[in-house]
């Protein structure tokens, strides 16, 4: 397991190399200096990179680094709430189709996931703030916090700022932050969700077709109780290194979400760094993106791996 951890890591640490090889070629290409090899500008570039140095934005005359802090939590958040319900709408989903295999509430939720994936994130964005905003009334148009509250940045994550603001109206804010939160985090979630409802199916099918399933239910055990004891149990972490890849889908939906919606985030902030022409916040906010998705979905495979038994014994077999 110990080598398989080193293994992990030399591949996440070679891959992350790899993307700042890459930035740094494409900067060297527009911005070099006649006076320096390649060589040592990309020491000079990985130098300043692990020095916190991303550069100075050219349109705010400001460090980089602290817009990426101020904006790289908003983003995190609704992420975070995308992912949330992505399973827990996918999960019953995609066992319901899976337990009532080609009969009507399996073909329903597969056409329902197809529907979900094909429809552009953006459409659906404006047609749930036509419905639930202008039309009902019921949710915010746009942005984070309503202007009645003014919230100190803490963590940079509105719904727990708002718990740990002193002021008076700290519950109203908090409900107002999460009124706020959910369109965005509803549209962003939709094509995760599908791709949860298709994993879990496949590995809930895959398990029920295991002698041990078959053994539990001959012995007159409750059918729900082995689904939920032995089928999903098992099911889960087969899916799960998928699932983490899904977070890398959710992070770059996110910059198309947070433009619809005003959400002031990292994409919102990286697209306007991109109508600017400000190549440093460019950099740093595709490099922040990217790094992200890498590091998440290299943890979510280690932690399946950790949590899978089977995943570890075939390790131990490839290893022998």
């Amino acid at each position: 397991m110990l080598l398989y951890l080193l293994r992990r890591l030399g591949l996440l640490i070679s891959t992350l190399l790899m993307l700042t090889l890459i930035a740094f070629s494409l900067e060297f290409q527009l911005l070099s200096q006649p006076t320096q090899s390649f060589i040592q500008g990309y020491s000079q570039f990985l130098q300043q990179l692990l020095a916190g140095d991303f550069g100075v934005s050219s349109v705010s005359g400001l460090p980089v680094l602290g817009a990426l802090g101020q904006y790289f939590p908003a983003t995190l958040e609704l992420c975070l709430a995308a992912f949330i319900i992505s399973l827990l709408v996918g999960v019953p989903a995609g066992t319901w189709a899976a337990l009532h295999l080609n009969r009507w509430p399996d073909t329903t939720i597969l056409t329902g996931t197809l529907i979900g994936y094909s429809v552009p994130v953006f459409w659906l964005g404006l047609l749930l703030v036509m419905f639930f905003s202008l039309n009902l009334g019921w949710l915010p148009v746009s942005g984070q916090l309503s202007l009645l509250y003014e919230i100190k940045q803490v963590t940079g994550i509105m719904t727990i700022d708002t718990l740990l603001t002193d002021a008076s109206y700290r519950w109203p804010a908090f409900f107002d932050a999460l009124r706020h939160l959910v369109l965005p985090a509803l549209v962003l979630a939709i094509v995760p969700t599908t791709e949860v409802i298709r994993q879990i199916r496949s590995a809930l099918l895959e398990v029920l077709k295991q002698n041990y399933i078959r053994a539990a239910l001959t012995k007159g055990i409750s059918e729900n109780y082995v689904i939920l004891r032995h089928g999903l149990r098992n099911a889960f972490p087969m899916a799960i290194p998928t699932l983490g890849l899904q977070f890398g889908t959710v992070l770059t939906s996110a910059i198309m979400t947070e433009i619809v919606f005003d959400w002031p985030g990292l994409g919102r902030w990286l697209i306007t760094s991109i109508a600017l022409q400000d190549y440093a916040a460019i950099k740093a906010g595709t490099l922040a993106i990217a790094t992200f998705t890498i590091v998440a979905s290299a943890a979510v495979e280690v932690l399946s791996t950790l949590i899978y038994p089977a995943r570890r014994r075939a390790i131990y077999a490839s290893q022998r």
